[in-house]
């Protein structure tokens, strides 16, 4: 390589050395941060401040079932529903003191939240169980009118609803090759218009606020 070639490389060498990169919210060159003491902080001490703004007694807890009992890789915001409810009929409920007909014992509603789905999915038999009340019923929306509630730490309601979500069955009563001790419902941004979730993750917990 020629000289000049030689000091180009050089130069670029040194550009690079000290290209601009965000750290800790300000940008400072890599020399900059070489000479810079580390600060490690640990993840629960720079959370500490936002967990008192929040009442546990209003947040939801979340479960990994799916991920232990059943082998789903992706370790979802997972919650468990008390039930849900599609033009004002309830399709499943697993609470102890309601009477609706459609009380299933032992059935669980695993909840997954996920903001990258539109609309919401769920168990195949769920929405075969839905199509035929619907036709018998002669609705004219399967739905309409979706409703899912869920029960906080401290015992209260919190529903999240949605009008028309487009709504589809899951591939398989056994998404991860083991039939579910309940059913799965996956619920979409549909669900979320005007909510702000705010997830506790090594906690365990999610709050939705309007």
């Amino acid at each position: 390589k020629s000289e000049g070639g030689s000091e180009g490389s050089d130069t670029n060498s040194s550009n690079y050395s000290k290209s601009l990169t965000l750290y800790a919210g300000s940008s400072t060159t890599k020399e900059e941060k070489s000479q810079t003491p580390k600060k490690k902080k640990n993840i629960s001490e720079r959370i500490s401040s936002l967990n008192g703004m929040f009442d546990a007694q209003k947040s939801i807890r979340l479960v990994n079932d799916l991920n232990t009992k059943y082998g789903d890789p992706t370790i979802h915001y997972v919650g468990m529903a008390s039930s849900i409810t599609a033009n004002g009929s309830t399709l499943v409920t697993t609470s102890t003191s309601s009477s609706s007909s459609r009380r299933r014992n032992n059935d669980k509603l695993y909840c997954i939240f996920d903001t990258g789905c539109s609309g919401m999915s769920i168990s195949p038999s769920l929405f075969d169980e839905r199509y035929a009340a619907a036709r018998a019923n002669k609705e004219k929306s399967l739905w309409g009118q979706v409703d899912v509630e869920l029960q906080t730490v401290g015992g209260e309601t919190v529903t999240l609803s949605a009008k028309r979500p487009i709504t589809t069955p899951l591939g398989s009563e056994r998404p991860w090759g083991k039939k579910l001790d309940g059913h799965l419902i996956v619920l979409g941004l549909s669900f979320f218009e005007g909510v702000k979730m705010t997830v506790d993750a090594d906690g365990g917990m999610v709050w939705f606020e309007d």
